[in-house]
């Protein structure tokens, strides 16, 4: 008895073991996690740059105070071309380097209204605010404004736009004891890039410009 059960038990097993391996097969093998990777940056970068400058002045002409607000791109798509889903950053910093005598504060605008016709704003670091289309940030004397730093992302389907930011797109408010008193721009001018095909840039799935 003892050996028929050992002979049935054996038998069990060996017709057991191809209907495991054939479950084994059957099994779905783990979720590969896949991450959609992103084309790698696509730029032709330029060298424009605009840096607009400002001053005050009394009725006799005589400077009551100045300053320059600091722009800058990394990289720079300002006289170059840019592609679609390809990023750069800008840096924005108004700075009064010379304050009229009794001014409370300086209120700061850039519209840019014009390079959110072709692109995503990512993300906002520092003290400029955004309000529609305009940046903004208030400067209080003897305090300095730090660096707002903006970074943009070309949006699908912008292929053979424009995108430009002019004297014009700067504007200032200044608060002078109880009234607003007016500024002059000192230079006046306009940088622009254009938004190109991949193809057009030579970039592929493997290569970028920038």
């Amino acid at each position: 008895m003892w050996g028929l059960g050992a002979l049935a038990a054996a038998m069990l097993l060996a017709s057991s073991l191809p209907a495991n391996a054939a479950t084994a097969r059957a099994q779905p093998a783990a979720p590969a996690q896949v991450t959609a990777a992103r084309d790698p940056e696509c730029i032709q970068p330029g060298n424009a740059w605009l840096n607009p400058r400002f001053y005050w002045r009394n009725a006799f002409g005589t400077r009551l105070g100045e300053g320059v607000i600091n722009e800058s791109s990394w990289p720079n798509p300002f006289g170059g071309r840019i592609a679609p889903g390809s990023t750069f950053t800008f840096r924005w910093r108004p700075d009064t380097t010379r304050n009229p005598v009794g001014s409370q504060y300086h209120l700061h605008r850039v519209n840019l209204a014009s390079i959110m016709a072709v692109a995503n704003v990512e993300s906002v670091t520092g003290p400029g605010t955004f309000s529609g289309t305009t940046l903004s940030a208030q400067e209080t004397p003897p305090h300095k404004l730090g660096d707002t730093v903006v970074r943009f992302r070309i949006r699908p389907g912008t292929e053979g736009r424009t995108a430009t930011l002019s004297s014009a797109d700067h504007s200032l408010t200044t608060r002078w004891l109880f009234a607003n008193i007016n500024n002059l721009w000192e230079n006046h001018g306009s940088i622009s890039f254009a938004v190109a095909s991949r193809a057009s840039l030579g970039c592929d799935s493997s290569s970028g410009l920038g």
